[in-house]
């Protein structure tokens, strides 16, 4: 079993500053600094025989340069933590030189304050020349500390899919032992219902196209979306047999997305869900939408209802993990894609379900 970060550390270390900044996180990158501040004390108070002993200019040089760095940590690992390596990596081409400015400023006006020593004229260099490598350094490590991390992550997730993977297989060998046994069953049932029934005979046939959708989807891995569509209108057109005018069906899907592929059954379970919670708990008619839409270069969807709604807490992965069907489509999108099954309370009522995936070339 491998222990999730959290898992590891004490709940007061993994809560966030208002920046977004664990707790740990910043107590590991003072520390550090502090470290490389006694490492260079020494080195100067040992060279010196001990006669060169400015541990209150140490303590506030590297104090101020770890101050200063903070901001950089948080613009490149917190706020653009999402843009590609090389990207980042090119911004501190800006950042390094901007750093080096600000802190020298601030550090000499606050040497100034307290009637601190400083280096100055040629000696300036060397007030330039530690700063940098130092952040060479620190930033050199974590983004290599990130880039490990990361590479662990997809190693884990590519595991786990390959489990679920073989999983799947198995149900769908399963599945596929006597498929033809129900099918047959289902039009027999068909044939044997009188003419004067017909709207019977229709409702059989539907059940037995949204179990061939279901056959289908354990042989493919992707499908068209338009094909993802139909099967969720012959499934809610059932359901609506059921619930009559207390279900309302909308679909607002963009135009020329049809022909776009998605992991099957990666809606229904959320569709399942709104009729289950926010149509059968409810008993005034309730409003159900799907929608698809393209967002630059992801494939963005939204299930929401307009039913009786959740009262608990939405946050906390344990209302996701709330039945098969919500668990499932949050470890696909997860495992798969590395996106979050976002939940969000709906106006006046309901829940609102969100996802996206990146398109497929």
């Amino acid at each position: 079993m491998v222990l999730s970060q959290h898992d590891r550390l004490p709940n007061w270390l993994y809560r966030r500053f208002l920046w977004n900044i664990l707790h740990w996180q910043v107590l590991a990158y003072m520390g550090c600094n502090f470290l490389f501040g006694f490492i260079y004390w020494l080195a100067v108070y040992l060279n010196s025989s001990g006669q060169y002993n400015a541990w209150d200019q140490t303590l506030l040089s590297y104090g101020t340069k770890a101050i200063f760095s903070l901001p950089v940590y948080w613009v490149v690992f917190v706020k653009w933590g999402h843009w590609p390596l090389i990207r980042r990596l090119l911004l501190h081409l800006v950042l390094l030189p901007l750093f080096l400015v600000v802190w020298l400023l601030c550090y000499h006006r606050v040497c100034d304050f307290f009637g601190i020593e400083y280096l100055t004229a040629e000696g300036m260099v060397w007030d330039i020349y530690i700063p940098a490598l130092l952040y060479l350094v620190q930033f050199g490590f974590i983004h290599f500390y990130e880039y490990v991390r990361k590479t662990q992550k997809q190693e884990q997730a590519a595991h786990e899919l390959r489990q679920m993977a073989l999983q799947g297989e198995m149900n769908a060998l399963k599945a596929q032992l006597q498929p033809h046994f129900l099918f047959n069953t289902l039009n027999s049932i068909s044939a044997s219902v009188p003419p004067s029934m017909e709207h019977t005979r229709v409702l059989i046939a539907r059940l037995a196209d949204t179990f061939r959708f279901g056959l289908k989807a354990s042989q493919a891995e992707w499908i068209p979306l338009s094909d993802e569509i139909h099967f969720l209108k012959t499934y809610l057109e059932l359901e609506k047999q059921r619930f009559g005018d207390r279900l309302k069906v909308i679909f607002r899907v963009g135009e020329g997305l049809g022909h776009e592929t998605v992991p099957p059954m990666l809606l229904q379970p959320l569709v399942e869900n709104a009729v289950k919670h926010g149509v059968g708990n409810s008993l005034r008619p309730v409003t159900l939408a799907v929608e698809a839409e393209r967002v630059g270069e992801w494939l963005r969807f939204e299930v929401s209802d307009t039913g009786c709604g959740y009262d608990g807490d939405l946050e906390g992965e344990a209302f996701l993990n709330n039945g098969i069907g919500l668990r499932n489509t949050r470890l696909r999108l997860e495992k798969q894609f590395g996106e979050r099954l976002n939940v969000r309370r709906n106006e006046p009522s309901g829940l609102i379900f969100s996802f996206k995936i990146p398109f497929r070339p």
